[in-house]
């Protein structure tokens, strides 16, 4: 989708539904946020899992681990 597609989609909506989806936006990212923050406030884990780890961090490292294991 291109940005005048997505321009075009969001004009033909309502003030109501703009907000509307405005609202749902910022409270998304509030939520990314608080959760962020609350990991950065936890206690490094003792656990050796790599995968949990990345986890908490939301991060994504399976394409990293393959190719990885690709290479070695």
């Amino acid at each position: 989708m291109t940005e005048d597609d997505l321009i075009s989609r969001l004009a033909t909506l309502s003030t109501e539904q703009l907000d509307a989806i405005q609202d749902s936006l910022l409270k998304k990212v509030q939520e990314k946020d608080a959760k962020r923050e609350r990991l950065t406030k936890l206690p490094p884990r003792t656990s050796n899992d790599l995968e949990a780890l990345a986890d908490m961090q939301d991060l994504d490292l399976s394409s990293l681990l393959r190719d990885a294991k690709r290479y070695s």
